[in-house]
């Protein structure tokens, strides 16, 4: 099955060179993204327009308060403590004391809650922000890496104003889409694609996505796939992750095979509020397995883990210790979560 072309496509525009004009880039969003209407759910509609135009109104301080306010109380309720402690085992060992564990914990929940913040502000979000506000490290490797002509793939984790990396990638002139679960909340849903267009970030449906992948990395397009999610045993492949076996996406190393993209990873940290820092990794080789193509795929899935692993050793504040990284296990494991 083919994508659909875009006028601009029929007319050969995308594709090289990098960086584009920002408003090529809109075109290219606007053209190929995801899109939904929503009927009905009215309350909930008014509800979420009603919180934007507030976060919008208010300053980032301000923001930062009220959405750390937010994170604070998920730690006071002690939501997914547990399993969020049980993941700090695992990463630090006996290397931190549980006192300063709980501090990351902390830390780590509070940053969720002004990332809803940061989300709801982001339709407002002006060029000065994502062009002055928002300082980068590595755009020369992406201007080289974009140019090289394969297509790009990104190595993408759940660190810092996560989304908003990919945002500031687009901002810089560089076609970038996101494979992303579709909400079950349609408003919420919405939401987050409205708000990934006004970051000049696509949204690619994670079902039935192969084609729409293919079809983006012909273009140029730089493709992000989360890898510090628990995956399905039809989706995943066992590799190390932070000390402990995790099912991590096998689609990732499978399709950079089958594509021969070029591979960076990148991360946003949050630096103060309204102020983030974006930062790009050098070029991931590839590297061959002829021997044995499942093997293959697992070397080059846990080379890619260890750049993000790094990033979350020096960042695990901005880590979402919240999620059930190690929920599923090879045959014979127990679940580390099981008390």
């Amino acid at each position: 099955m083919s994508y659909p072309e875009s006028e601009n496509k029929k007319q050969g525009k995308w594709g090289g060179p990098f960086p584009w004009s920002l408003d090529e880039i809109r075109q290219y969003v606007a053209d190929n993204t995801r899109h939904l209407e929503v009927k009905g759910h009215y309350v909930m509609r008014a509800f979420v327009a009603a919180f934007s135009w507030f976060f919008q109104k208010l300053s980032w301080n301000a923001a930062d308060k009220i959405g750390g306010g937010i994170g604070w109380l998920i730690y006071a309720l002690r939501i997914r403590r547990h399993v969020a402690m049980t993941n700090l085992d695992i990463a630090f060992g006996d290397t931190k004391t549980r006192e300063e564990k709980l501090a990351i914990l902390k830390e780590s929940v509070k940053n969720v809650g002004r990332n809803v913040a940061a989300y709801l502000r982001a339709p407002a979000l002006d060029e000065k922000f994502w062009l002055e506000d928002f300082t980068t490290d590595g755009l020369d490797r992406l201007r080289e890496a974009y140019n090289m002509g394969k297509g790009m793939m990104f190595v993408g984790a759940h660190i810092g104003v996560w989304e908003f990396a990919a945002g500031r990638v687009g901002w810089a002139g560089y076609p970038i889409a996101l494979i992303a679960k579709k909400q079950s909340d349609p408003v919420s849903d919405k939401m987050l694609v409205d708000a990934r267009v006004g970051m000049l970030l696509g949204t690619i449906p994670a079902a039935k996505s192969m084609d729409r992948i293919m079809w983006g990395v012909e273009q140029g397009e730089g493709v992000i796939s989360a890898i510090d999610q628990n995956m399905r045993k039809s989706q995943g492949m066992f590799v190390d992750w932070m000390g402990h076996v995790a099912s991590t996406l096998r689609s990732l190393p499978y399709m950079v095979k089958k594509t021969g993209v070029t591979v960076l990873a990148g991360w946003a940290i949050r630096k103060a509020p309204g102020k983030f820092h974006l930062e790009i990794s050098e070029i991931i080789p590839w590297v061959s397995h002829p021997e044995d193509e499942e093997e293959e795929l697992k070397i080059n899935l846990r080379n890619y883990a260890a750049v993000i692993e790094k990033v979350i050793r020096e960042h695990p504040e901005q880590w979402l210790w919240l999620h059930r990284r190690y929920k599923r296990q090879p045959d014979g494991m127990k679940s580390p979560y099981e008390k």
